[in-house]
């Protein structure tokens, strides 16, 4: 952690330590259980600065769950950092017509695209998405963060 921060490939993105606030109906990007590789995206419904605590939604529409998770298992999306994704950058990025994040190399920044709202997308390969044939697609994807360096796997 310390060799990337003097080397300024190091950047925190989890929500209490990245400077963000987070508000009811923001985006987050969840890890449901500690320490795994597996991130859903979610809205927080509500956040406690004393106890460091969010209830969260999960964004999937056949899904009525809620959370309540530490922020070190929140990262609330949309807050910095976006001007610093570059290509070939490894990220976490929500795979098309998902609500769940996947590992990915950045192929091309962000950038507004037609048809997109105003928001930005990244264009992105994610790890292990191979077709049949073995050629790996890239595919736009509007959520994502960079992870820290310790739950990219």
């Amino acid at each position: 952690e310390n060799v990337l921060k003097n080397t300024g490939q190091y950047q925190e993105t989890i929500a209490g330590r990245n400077g963000g606030i987070a508000k009811p109906d923001d985006l987050a990007a969840i890890q449901v259980t500690p320490n795994s590789p597996d991130w859903i995206l979610a809205k927080v419904i509500t956040h406690d600065p004393n106890t460091q605590m969010y209830k969260l939604a999960d964004e999937d529409i056949e899904s009525n769950k809620t959370f309540t998770l530490p922020e070190s298992q929140v990262v609330i999306l949309g807050i910095g950092g976006l001007e610093s994704i570059r290509k070939g950058d490894v990220i976490y990025a929500v795979y098309p017509d998902t609500t769940s994040f996947y590992q990915a190399t950045v192929v091309q920044g962000p950038k507004k695209i037609a048809g997109g709202g105003g928001d930005s997308f990244v264009l992105v390969n994610f790890k292990d998405d191979g077709d049949e044939n073995g050629i790996t697609h890239d595919k736009w994807s509007k959520y994502f963060f960079r992870a820290c360096y310790d739950i990219i796997q």
